[in-house]
């Protein structure tokens, strides 16, 4: 049954035309209690409604005006989803339309290529759909809508910075390379934190800002350089390698921008490819490019990097551990270990930690550090990291019922999960559905959260303390290690990284562990040390000050039913806890 259609014949161009395509009502009735009556750029917003892909087929067959359809990828499968969208764009020709999808959590949402081939504008987990989230959504989907709708503007044009677009680029790319031109460069100038400034300056703000970028980059380039808007927040240039200097690129951001009479400071990261001799397709160049300023963004922000082969051999290796890491998902191959942590003075069990491991079906183990940086980056720390919080503290409650349980159960959350607005809520279900107290689990966080916008990681750090929740600063010392952060953040203990323990024999890294111990009693903090292999390093630390400790010579990782064989031939570990 369809929902909210108008009568054919009635006048569409004074509204924007949603539709909403789930099999809950309730989803539907949300929409519309949360975007009803708004008005945007002068227009109200009309909706439409199915519960099923043929009724959406079905409609969409006699719709040529929507300017937005909200898919929910939760309620089809993955496959269903993706057929709905290529009807979309291909038996509809709704080209224009704005598609944007509804997930679980990130793991269900295709990955970058399909997004890309059917022009997905945007994806959000259900729980980042907050009243306001979604106005912003859809205030960000109809503009886009209305930009490329826009009888003035060129199918090359980008009206709101006034440039060029992705596809007047990517011919200009693939002339240049048809003419042979091989001295040239494509650079890629993105801006650093951008989609936080967008989402706490506003959209208003945001587009201000891509304005004034725009106008310094073209002020830094000569008139014959070809300057466009290729993504969101990202300008592409390409002209010779006289003419354009990537260092020069970034030096036009560096003094603040004045958007609105107010100062504005801004960093650029840009990455970078020269054309080849033999000729090669505009948009492989231009995912060449992006190559190298994704790795610019991660290791080298606010600098330039030039593309190298060695990137897209790695990025393809990534690609295929992403797809191996999802399929591990679906089958079930990860699992917890947990390893001991101990009273150094009085070698009595105070804590685990939760570690989590990948077995294939070969019994191949892959390193977390392998694996673990992939599920940042492409989302699936959320649902996997709710799953780890739920499994340990489902642990946590069976030790506790068995009276085999430490003080308390560390679980490491990652800076995505912290940015996610419902990670608080969803700390405090995962304790009340294993009817834990808050002082039962401790938080491992690391260094790279200085990097957090300072009013979110204090609001949510100070939101989880008060629940008695423990937070521990682990691996110090590889990271951001400021004094400025450490006497900031509300914070409990401090776990120094396990490379420094095991120098501990060498003057330098004894240094650097007292350093630390000191540190942890000027702060009032606790301090552990992992990575502890043998009877010396565990002496040589409790001399310092360590209070407590983990690592091979107190215990390996075990998984739950090891841990118990493990906790029943120590039961004198267990008297102070």
């Amino acid at each position: 049954m369809l929902h909210g259609a108008p009568a054919l014949g009635q006048d569409q161009g004074l509204t924007w035309r949603i539709l909403v395509v789930d099999n809950d009502p309730d989803v539907h009735a949300a929409t519309r209690a949360a975007l009803e009556g708004q008005m945007l750029f002068g227009r109200s917003l009309v909706f439409m409604h199915a519960f099923s892909g043929d009724e959406a087929r079905s409609l969409l067959l006699r719709e040529h005006d929507l300017a937005m359809v909200l898919i929910d990828v939760v309620s089809q499968r993955a496959s269903a989803g993706l057929d709905l969208i290529d009807f979309i764009r291909h038996c509809a020709g709704l080209k224009n339309t704005r598609i944007v999808l509804r997930t679980g959590q990130p793991g269900q949402v295709p990955d970058l290529e399909t997004l890309l081939r059917y022009d997905i504008n945007d994806y959000r987990t259900k729980a980042e759909l907050t009243s306001d989230r979604l106005l912003a959504m859809v205030v960000t989907a109809v503009r886009s809508y209305k930009q490329l709708c826009a009888v003035h503007a060129s199918a090359y044009h980008d009206p709101l910075v006034n440039l060029p677009n992705r596809s007047y680029f990517i011919d200009k790319v693939n002339e240049f390379e048809q003419r042979g031109m091989d001295d040239h460069i494509v650079a890629l100038i993105d801006i650093d934190d951008f989609s936080a400034t967008n989402d706490m300056m506003g959209h208003h703000f945001g587009d201000r800002l891509l304005e004034k970028v725009a106008r310094r980059l073209e002020e830094s380039l000569p008139a014959d350089v070809l300057l466009a808007r290729l993504d969101a927040d990202t300008f592409a240039v390409l002209g010779s390698v006289q003419q354009v200097q990537p260092r020069r690129l970034l030096e036009c951001a560096l003094q603040p921008l004045h958007i609105e009479g107010v100062p504005h400071k801004v960093s650029l990261t840009c990455g970078y490819v020269l054309l080849p001799k033999a000729p090669q397709p505009g948009a492989d160049l231009i995912k060449d490019a992006t190559i190298a300023l994704k790795r610019a963004k991660r290791d080298h922000r606010g600098q330039h990097l030039q593309y190298a082969d060695q990137m897209g051999t790695e990025a393809r290796a990534r690609a295929v551990l992403l797809s191996n890491l999802r399929e591990a998902i679906e089958k079930q191959q990860l699992f917890l270990v947990y390893q001991p942590q101990l009273n150094l003075d009085t070698q009595q069990l105070i804590g685990l930690e939760a570690l989590l491991r990948w077995r294939t079906e070969d019994n191949t183990f892959i390193p977390p550090d392998q694996f673990i940086p992939v599920a940042e980056h492409s989302g699936l720390i959320l649902g996997l990291g709710q799953w780890v919080l739920a499994t340990a503290c489902a642990t946590m409650r069976e030790l506790l019922d068995t009276g085999l349980a430490p003080l308390r159960m560390a679980v490491n959350v990652s800076t995505v999960q912290l940015r996610d607005p419902g990670f608080f809520e969803l700390v405090c279900a995962a304790l009340a559905a294993n009817n834990l107290e808050g002082r039962h689990l401790e938080l491992e966080i690391t260094e790279s959260v200085a990097a957090l916008p300072t009013k979110l990681l204090d609001s949510t750090l100070c939101a989880l303390r008060a629940e008695g929740i423990s937070i521990a600063i682990d691996d110090f010392g590889t990271g951001y290690s400021s004094l400025s952060y450490l006497e900031r953040l509300p914070l409990d203990r401090i776990k120094i990284d396990r490379s420094f323990t095991r120098q501990l024999g060498d003057p330098h890294g004894a240094r650097i562990a007292e350093m630390v111990a000191d540190l942890g009693r000027k702060l009032g903090l606790a301090v552990l040390a992992e990575g502890i292999e043998d009877a010396g390093a565990w002496q040589a630390l409790l001399a310092m000050g360590y209070q407590e400790g983990q690592g091979y010579h107190i215990a390996m990782p075990m998984d739950k039913t090891e841990l118990r064989h493990w906790l029943g031939r120590h039961p004198e570990r267990l008297r102070a806890a």
